[in-house]
């Protein structure tokens, strides 16, 4: 059996485009949905500067992750790499999920936790199909383990 590192390299997921137009077109229909609505002219003001606020702080965090990369390594643990540089050692939760259109990560690392969501466009095909492969293998060895009571 090839060993997990052998699966799952480093990988440096790039801003996802497909994410960026969900976040953009959320945000205008949430814009669309203030003006319309019968209200007064300075609720709708008020909401529209809510929506444009939070979508200014979600296109803010889209460029800038707070995990620049990650490696699994052959234990089974992984390596994050912040966006400052620093390599950080995590353990992979069994919340992560992945799908055909994107891979969920949930991490533990000492007392902080990190959640990284990788999109499809966001890695190399072959790349994001060897993390997916990897995230059903971790899955699997967890589900077949012994419970510790």
């Amino acid at each position: 059996m090839p060993q997990a590192s052998a699966l799952c390299p480093y990988l440096a997921p790039k801003p996802s485009r497909a994410l960026a137009a969900l976040l953009l077109l959320a945000h205008a229909l949430s814009l669309l949905a203030a003006w319309l609505n019968p209200l007064s002219i300075w609720l709708r003001l008020a909401l529209s500067a809510g929506v444009l606020a939070g979508g200014w702080l979600a296109l803010r965090n889209w460029r800038r992750p707070g995990v620049a990369g990650l490696r699994q390594k052959p234990d089974g643990h992984w390596t994050l790499r912040d966006g400052a540089g620093a390599d950080i050692e995590a353990s992979l939760l069994g919340s992560s999920l992945a799908n055909p259109w994107f891979a969920l990560l949930h991490f533990r690392a000492e007392s902080r936790r990190f959640d990284v969501l990788v999109c499809r466009d966001s890695l190399p095909e072959e790349a994001f199909r060897r993390l997916r492969v990897a995230l059903e293998i971790t899955g699997r060895e967890a589900a077949e383990a012994p419970l510790n009571p």
